[in-house]
């Protein structure tokens, strides 16, 4: 028996007794908000205040499991949702609670994944003060409905960022840790780096600093080739506990060859989280007048049926690019019905409902 969740069934029962419950020996996630965390009462403070019947109420705590994502009574989960657009670009539906209860409660989203741009004009590197601010306005909305979050370091060149990535997984992790809402992803989309020697280092840097301060949550690791190569890291995988590795795709231009990639891993028992994707160009379908690739598309979506395999959609925005799910000033807080939906949106929105 794991006596962290025998600890927090009895706190759970004292809480629903009205009386006191307290002791020794309580982890992280009891012992309540960390660092930085304000007291002002918010349902989010208290990791034991969870919605009835929200994504983090029916399976808890996550964790891998022989290459597969469980939830906290070992079944296998597969997570469907969305990612923001890059936090310093937009944030207005990225913090709209209203809009991400309307989500999770018609669309059936079960993870907001929060993009922070790093290396643009305005973003972490020249701002990480209102950039970390914009990830909290998404972790705190996550958690306060009962939503799982993924703290994206939105960079492409990590390695020469570790320092900063270090420093700001560092303070999530310190403020949020104890929720099991929370999933890390360190590095987006590394490009032509070698895995072994570049990106397994930074990795195991950034992750040791969150393993300091959050021992269970899940951490989502970028691999190389814009986070396709995810079979090289299958050759020499980090070691350590509740880990998985990143794969993208834009179905007009990864087709079969990155699957059979993925496929490899698979077999090797790496456990893969899809934290981006589009049934469009890789440039995010930024031609308005191009092409969606629904089939192959949906042969991706075949694959991670199969094999139960988390993700989130590019990308939660109201703009001309066919990966916008929104068409220009749809409404920030839900009720986004046909008429709204752009690009890929409804091809979206169907896999999100399977």
């Amino acid at each position: 028996m794991d006596l962290r969740y025998s600890h927090r069934s009895v706190f759970a029962a004292c809480m629903l007794l009205g009386i006191a419950c307290a002791g020794e020996g309580t982890s992280s996630r009891e012992r309540g908000p960390g660092p930085g965390a304000s007291a002002s009462g918010a349902s989010w403070l208290s990791p034991e205040v969870v919605e009835a019947g929200s994504p983090v109420a029916v399976h808890g705590q996550l964790q891998v499991q022989d290459g597969i994502l469980v939830d906290q009574s070992g079944s296998q989960v597969q997570l469907k949702g969305v990612s923001t657009m890059w936090l310093n670009w937009e944030q207005s539906y990225a913090s709209s609670k209203d809009g991400l209860k309307w989500l999770r409660d018609n669309w059936g989203l079960s993870v907001i994944r929060a993009a922070m741009g790093v290396e643009p004009a305005g973003a972490y590197l020249n701002n990480p003060t209102s950039m970390t601010n914009n990830v909290r306005a998404v972790v705190r909305n996550a958690i306060d409905l009962g939503v799982y979050v993924i703290v994206d370091w939105h960079d492409h060149h990590g390695e020469a960022h570790q320092a900063e990535a270090a420093k700001f997984f560092a303070t999530m992790a310190e403020e949020f840790g104890h929720f099991p809402n929370l999933l890390y992803e360190t590095y987006n989309e590394p490009v032509r780096v070698n895995w072994s020697t570049v990106v397994k280092p930074y990795h195991e840097a950034v992750s040791s600093v969150i393993r300091e301060r959050d021992p269970d949550n899940i951490i989502i690791m970028g691999t190389p080739l814009w986070s396709q190569a995810v079979d090289d890291a299958a050759s020499d995988p980090v070691l350590g506990t509740n880990l998985m590795y990143t794969v993208h795709f834009y179905s007009c231009e990864h087709g079969a060859q990155q699957r059979a990639r993925a496929q490899r891993a698979r077999d090797a028992k790496l456990a893969i989280f899809v934290t981006e994707w589009g049934a469009t160009r890789a440039d995010g379908g930024t031609d308005p007048s191009g092409m969606l690739c629904l089939p192959e598309a949906q042969l991706w979506h075949d694959f991670m049926n199969e094999a139960g395999i988390s993700w989130a959609a590019w990308k939660l925005d109201d703009c001309p690019d066919l990966s916008c799910l929104f068409r220009v000033q749809a409404p920030r807080t839900g009720g986004w019905t046909d008429e709204w939906l752009n690009g890929h949106g409804p091809f979206v929105r169907d896999r999100m409902l399977e």
